[in-house]
C-alpha cells in the first residue's frame, strides 16, 4: 500500500509541473481535488493496515491453554495451581499472563511464570518453549521423562517436541509426537489427536496460505492500478476543463485591457505617455533589482545551508564512528562481564563441589570405622554366642543322657509291679501306676526329643538336597497320617538346595503334621508347599544374596495374635493335650534347623484362616 502512495504522488506532482501557468484559483480547486482522491487512498490503506494487524499473541496464549486441556493428567486431584513455564520473550510471557488471569484448566487456577534455565522446569506441570531462546529440545524432554510435564514448543521442527506449534499466516496448526508422551506418562484426548497436522499437511497449508496471500496482494495491486489509471483519467479531464476556461477567460482580459487602454490613451498626451512609460520601466527596474536582491540573499542562505549540511554530516559520521567504537567496547565490557559471572559461578559451584565430596569421605571414613568396629563388637559376640550355644548343647544332651537311666528303672520297676502286683491292687491303685508309667513314658519322649534337639545343626557336611524326591518319600512314609485325616499335599517345581537331608526331611515333616494335626473339626487337611526366588542384602556380609524362600501354607484353626510371640519356643504349647496331643518342641526343631542352614523363618496367621510358615534357604553357601 505505500508503494501505491508513493506511485500516486509522484502522478500528481508529475501533471503539477507540467502546468506550472495555473492561477492561484485553478491551484486551490487541484489541491482540493487531490485532497479528495488522497484521502480515498488514505483511508483505504488504513483498513487495509487495520485487518492486517490480528493479535496473533492472544491466538499463541489461547491454544497453550486450549492444549493443555486437551491432555489426561493422571494426578489431577493432587494439582492445587495449574504452573506453567515460560521459556520465551517477556512479551509472550505477558500476554499469557494476562489471559490465564481470567482462565481456569480443570476448574484450578493458573499460575504463569517466566523460566530462566532448564534446571527451573521440574517444578511446572507445562512447559512452553520458543525458537527463538535456542533450547536443545533433547535437553529438556530428557529434563522432563517420566515427570509428567507437557512440552510445548513453537517454531521448531515437526515431531520434534509433544506437541509443537507452527503459525500458518493469521492462525496456528500443531502436531504432535505420540512417543514424547508415553515416555513423559502422559495420555492425550482423542480430540487432540484428531486436530493435528501431519508434516506433509503442514508444508500443504503453508504452501496453500502462501499461494492465497499472493493471490490477494496480487488481487490487491490490480484493483489500485485500475483506480489509479481511474483517478489519472478524472484528474485529466478537470484538468483540460480548467485550461479551457483559463483560455477563455485569458482572451476576455486581453480583450477588456485593449478596450481600456484604447479609450484612455485618446484622452492623453503624448507627454503623458512617455511619463508614463518611464515610470513604468522605473518601477520594472526596481522590481528587478528587488529580485535580483532577494535571489542573491536566497543564494547566501543556501550557501550558508549548504555549509552547515556540511558540517553536520561531519558530526554525524564521527557520531557514527563513536557509537561504533563504544558498541563494540560495550561487546567487550559484556562478554568480560559475562566470562566474570560464569568464573564466580564455576569457582563456587567447585568451592560448593570440593566442601561436599570432603563433609562425604570424612562422613564415609567416620561410617567405615564404626562398621569395623560393629562388626569386630558380631563378630565376636557370634563367637560368644557359638561357645555358649555349644555349652548348652553339650549340658543338654549329658543331662538328657544321663535322665535316661533313672527314668529306665522307674519304668523297668513299674513293669514289674503292673506284672507281679496288679492284683494286689485296688482300682484306684491300678490307675495311678497307669497315670505314672504315661508320666515315664511322656518324659521319655521329651528327653529323646530334647537330645534329638540338642544334636540338631552339628553337621555343616551340607549337599546338594532335591526336594521334590524329599517330599515324595516323606508323604510315603506319612501315609498313614494322610490317609487318616483325608489331607492333601500339594507341592510342585521345588528346587534343589545345599542342606542336610536328614535336617531338611524333620523340617518339613514337622510343618506338614503340624497342618494335618491341628486342623478344624470336620474339615479337610489343606497344605500347599511353594517355592519362591528372592534377593536381599545381607546386613553383615554388606552384600547381595539369593535365597529360596519355601512356604508351606495349611487352611487348619489358625493362631491367635495374642500367642504368635511364642510360636517358636521350646517346650511351648498352645492348646491341652486333650485338645492337641505333642510336646510342644516341634516348631523349636524347624527354627534351629532353619538358622543351622543361614536362613529365617516366620509365619504369618489369622485364628481361625490358617497359617503360613515361611523359610528361606540361601541358594548358594
Amino acid at each position: 500500500m505505500k508503494v501505491v502512495i508513493k506511485i500516486f504522488t509522484s502522478l500528481i506532482a508529475l501533471f503539477l509541473n507540467k502546468i506550472p501557468h495555473f492561477n492561484l484559483k485553478i491551484s486551490k480547486l487541484n489541491a482540493s481535488i487531490l485532497f479528495v482522491v488522497f484521502s480515498t487512498f488514505v483511508s483505504f490503506a488504513q483498513d487495509t493496515k487495520s485487518s492486517e494487524d490480528i493479535p496473533i499473541e492472544d491466538q499463541r496464549s489461547f491454544m497453550i491453554l486450549n492444549l493443555s486441556e486437551q491432555v489426561r493428567w493422571p494426578n489431577l486431584d493432587n494439582i492445587e495451581t495449574f504452573k506453567i513455564g515460560v521459556l520465551g520473550t517477556e512479551s509472550i510471557y505477558n500476554n499469557l499472563n494476562k489471559v490465564a488471569e481470567n482462565k481456569r484448566l480443570f476448574d484450578k487456577l493458573i499460575d504463569v511464570k517466566r523460566v530462566m534455565g532448564i534446571g527451573e522446569i521440574q517444578n511446572f506441570n507445562v512447559i512452553y518453549v520458543n525458537t527463538a531462546y535456542e533450547y536443545l529440545l533433547k535437553d529438556i524432554l530428557e529434563a522432563t521423562i517420566g515427570n509428567k510435564i507437557l512440552i510445548i514448543t513453537e517454531g521448531y521442527p515437526t515431531n520434534s517436541s509433544m506437541i509443537n506449534m507452527v503459525q500458518v499466516g493469521e492462525t496456528y496448526s500443531y502436531d504432535i509426537n505420540r512417543m514424547y508422551f508415553r515416555e513423559a506418562n502422559l495420555k492425550m484426548v482423542s480430540t487432540l489427536a484428531s486436530y493435528a497436522v501431519t508434516s506433509t499437511e503442514l508444508k500443504e497449508k503453508l504452501y496453500k496460505k502462501a499461494e492465497q496471500k499472493l493471490y490477494v496482494v496480487s488481487r490487491e495491486n490490480d484493483q489500485q492500478k485500475e483506480i489509479i489509471k481511474e483517478q489519472i483519467k478524472t484528474i485529466g479531464s478537470h484538468i483540460d476543463s480548467l485550461n479551457k476556461k483559463e483560455e477563455a477567460l485569458a482572451e476576455k482580459d486581453n480583450s477588456i485591457n485593449s478596450l481600456f487602454l484604447e479609450g484612455e490613451l485618446k484622452n492623453k498626451k503624448l507627454e503623458e505617455i512617455i511619463t508614463i512609460e518611464r515610470e513604468n520601466e522605473r518601477k520594472i527596474n526596481e522590481q528587478i533589482a528587488r529580485l535580483n536582491f532577494q535571489k542573491n540573499k536566497i543564494d547566501s542562505i543556501n550557501t550558508r545551508i549548504q555549509y552547515q549540511q556540511k558540517i553536520l554530516n561531519d558530526q554525524s559520521s564521527d557520531i557514527q564512528e563513536k557509537t561504533a567504537i563504544l558498541q563494540e567496547k560495550n561487546i567487550i565490557i559484556d562478554t568480560q562481564r559475562k566470562q566474570n559471572i560464569v568464573l564466580s559461578i564455576l569457582s563456587t559451584l567447585l568451592l560448593i563441589l570440593s566442601m561436599s565430596l570432603l563433609v562425604a569421605y570424612i562422613k564415609n571414613k567416620k561410617l567405615n570405622i564404626r562398621l569395623n568396629a560393629q562388626h569386630i563388637e558380631i563378630n565376636e559376640q557370634s563367637r560368644q554366642l557359638s561357645l555358649k550355644n555349644k555349652e548348652l548343647e553339650q549340658f543338654a544332651y549329658i543331662t538328657s543322657h544321663d535322665l535316661q537311666e533313672p527314668l529306665n528303672t522307674i519304668s523297668s520297676f513299674i513293669d514289674i509291679i503292673n506284672e507281679e502286683y496288679e492284683s494286689k491292687f485296688d482300682e484306684d491303685g491300678v490307675q495311678m501306676l497307669g497315670f505314672i508309667k504315661e508320666g515315664s513314658v511322656r518324659m521319655k519322649k521329651l528327653i529323646d526329643e530334647l537330645l534329638q534337639y540338642s544334636r540338631l545343626g552339628r553337621s555343616k557336611e551340607y549337599e546338594d538336597v532335591n526336594c521334590m524326591p524329599l517330599l515324595d518319600v516323606l508323604t510315603h512314609d506319612l501315609q498313614n497320617t494322610i490317609k487318616n485325616s483325608n489331607a492333601e499335599i500339594n507341592y510342585a517345581a521345588l528346587p534343589t538346595v545345599k542342606g542336610n537331608e536328614v535336617e531338611l526331611r524333620l523340617l518339613f515333616q514337622n510343618l506338614i503334621t503340624n497342618g494335618i494335626k491341628f486342623r478344624n473339626p470336620g474339615a479337610k487337611p489343606i497344605i500347599d508347599i511353594t517355592c519362591n526366588e528372592i534377593h536381599e542384602t545381607d546386613s553383615v556380609l554388606m552384600k547381595d544374596q539369593k535365597y529360596w524362600v519355601f512356604s508351606v501354607t495349611d487352611n487348619g484353626i489358625g493362631i491367635a495374635k495374642e500367642y504368635q510371640d511364642r510360636v517358636f519356643d521350646i517346650f511351648q504349647r498352645l492348646h491341652s493335650r486333650l485338645e492337641y496331643e505333642g510336646s510342644g518342641i516341634g516348631l523349636a526343631h524347624c527354627k534351629k534347623i532353619v538358622e543351622a542352614h543361614s536362613g529365617k523363618i516366620w509365619f504369618t496367621s489369622e485364628k481361625g484362616e490358617g497359617t503360613t510358615f515361611s523359610f528361606s534357604i540361601p541358594k548358594e553357601s
